[in-house]
């Protein structure tokens, strides 16, 4: 008898248990009637490539975060869809090569390079062919081009930069020593081959163009010398250092060719956006978001990160 009267309520506290709003993996939406649940925000999140952040307790993430992967979720779902309605795929060789390229760029602080799953470049690759068909690279006219050179001329300008040749020694002795043979007349860059600990020794110490704050701070003493004297010694954490002035060149803006084709991909990539943004926004709405009571003040959507 006890045993009966037991069934129903073990069979409702299952059925609560299972219930999305009572689950802290539940729904947090719904999309064309399909639910956006957390696990689907923390599988976006270690997409992302903030895999502790998933890990942690949903009712710990930020609002920011909250949005910010809700809103990817959204619109890699979108994507996702129209790779599969239009019949994009994605080739071993293609998962191969971009696997092979990203794990190229695996810092050597990492030691073995660092090589992504197969399942997470083919959903990549394939999020990219997606976007690709949406929102092909528009042309762009020469006119748009230089129109865009002119107004935003100020991107393209350049500070002044120095040319300079840099002895690096060990001691404060050492120093001095080259000092004296500089003064005595001796070659600079002759004292910068035979002498100089850094890797321009081989070219004389000749370092590339830098512009004010580019480099550690003792070198902006170079921008107080006169083209051809040589400063006195200088201590860093590298060691003692003696800088000669070459000249310095002058500010300027980089000319229209050599900026032309950086212009024209961001103009392109600018126009992707925006009409990815309008397709998102319009999308959405064709395919009636609902965002559960609970997250609406948290989860308003905002434009996506295009790719």
């Amino acid at each position: 008898m006890r045993k009966k009267r037991l069934l129903p309520l073990l069979l409702l506290l299952f059925l609560a248990s299972c219930h999305p709003g009572n689950s802290p993996e539940g729904a947090v939406a719904t999309l064309a009637g399909k639910p956006v649940t957390v696990s689907d925000l923390r599988e976006t999140a270690r997409f992302m490539g903030m895999g502790k952040i998933a890990s942690r307790p949903f009712d710990e993430w930020s609002p920011s975060l909250e949005k910010t992967v809700f809103t990817e979720t959204l619109y890699d779902r979108l994507l996702l869809e129209t790779a599969q309605k239009q019949g994009l795929s994605v080739t071993d060789e293609e998962i191969r090569t971009e696997a092979d390229r990203i794990a190229s760029l695996s810092s050597p602080d990492a030691g073995a390079a660092v090589r992504p799953s197969d399942d997470l470049v083919r959903r990549e690759l394939l999020l990219a062919k997606a976007v690709a068909f949406l929102a092909p690279l528009p042309e762009v006219s020469s006119k748009d081009i230089r129109a865009a050179y002119t107004r935003d001329k100020d991107h393209y300008a350049f500070p002044e930069r120095a040319v300079v040749r840099d002895i690096v020694v060990r001691s404060e002795d050492e120093g001095k020593a080259i000092l004296s043979a500089l003064a005595s007349g001796s070659s600079f860059s002759a004292l910068a081959k035979a002498k100089s600990l850094s890797p321009e020794s081989a070219n004389g110490g000749l370092l590339a163009p830098f512009a004010l704050g580019e480099m550690p701070a003792f070198f902006s003493s170079a921008f107080t010398m006169k083209p051809g004297s040589v400063s006195p010694l200088l201590s860093s954490p590298y060691g003692y250092h003696i800088l000669k002035l070459l000249k310095i060149l002058p500010a300027g803006i980089r000319p229209f060719k050599k900026v032309k084709g950086r212009i024209e991909r961001h103009l392109q990539e600018q126009a992707r956006k925006d009409f990815l943004a309008h397709w998102f926004s319009d999308t959405l709405n064709s395919e009636h978001l609902e965002i559960a009571p609970k997250y609406a003040p948290t989860l308003s959507i905002g434009p996506p990160t295009t790719r």
